[in-house]
């Protein structure tokens, strides 16, 4: 009876150990079931917000995609704008530079008809001179230049430089002669020869003063 009694107390815990292992089997068996379903419901709703934010992304690239279109097309259209303003100047800057040449140009012409004419009243004085300081030309002779010489001077070119009061001037008092065996005609003469670098001086300044004031009219 005593081993009968010995054992009887082992057994029941055994069965008391495996009675209290089924309600702790059965809770975990649930708890794995919990974790699977978190699980997927987790993955539905990660999955739906990965494509929620890939949908906003692509929406977020369209549109800085469409901005810099915009902007790209809008900076062309000012660069065009700003070429045709730069095309435009530099055709008008073009034009006022070949207006510039034209007026340069007409004056170089005036310049050489003023020298021109300048150079036939130096060789006419050198004439007149010589023969003025001659005891063999006869005085008809060097009046006859003389007149040939106001002649000239009475045209257009003539008048704006007001030569023909400077050559009455020489005619009245340029006396001066050399002696009498010269031959060179460029010795004869004193007063002709200061209104002569005048004249050059004056015709220069001419020069600079009408071209002035054509590129002044062409600036504005």
């Amino acid at each position: 009876m005593n081993n009968f009694n010995d054992s009887g107390p082992d057994s029941r815990g055994t069965e008391a150990g495996a009675g209290d292992g089924r309600p702790w089997n059965y809770a975990l068996v649930f708890q794995m079931l919990g974790l699977a379903a978190f699980g997927s419901i987790w993955t539905w709703y990660s999955q739906k917000e990965i494509q929620k934010g890939k949908a906003q992304y692509d929406q977020d690239v369209n549109t800085m995609k469409s901005e810099l279109e915009a902007r790209y097309r809008e900076m062309l259209k000012e660069r065009s704008r700003t070429a045709a303003m730069l095309k435009l100047e530099l055709d008008k800057e073009k034009q006022k530079v070949e207006r510039y040449k034209q007026a340069l140009e007409g004056e170089d012409d005036w310049y050489r008809r003023a020298t021109g004419t300048l150079k036939y009243l130096e060789g006419q004085l050198m004439q007149r001179q010589h023969i003025y300081c001659s005891y063999t030309h006869l005085r008809d002779q060097r009046l006859e230049i003389q007149r040939n010489m106001l002649k000239a001077v009475r045209e257009p070119l003539g008048r704006e430089l007001g030569l023909e009061s400077d050559l009455r001037d020489i005619f009245n008092r340029d006396t001066h002669c050399a002696d009498l065996t010269n031959t060179d005609l460029k010795k004869n003469g004193s007063l002709m020869w200061v209104y002569l670098k005048y004249w050059q001086l004056q015709i220069d300044m001419q020069k600079r003063k009408r071209a002035e004031q054509k590129i002044a009219t062409i600036s504005t």
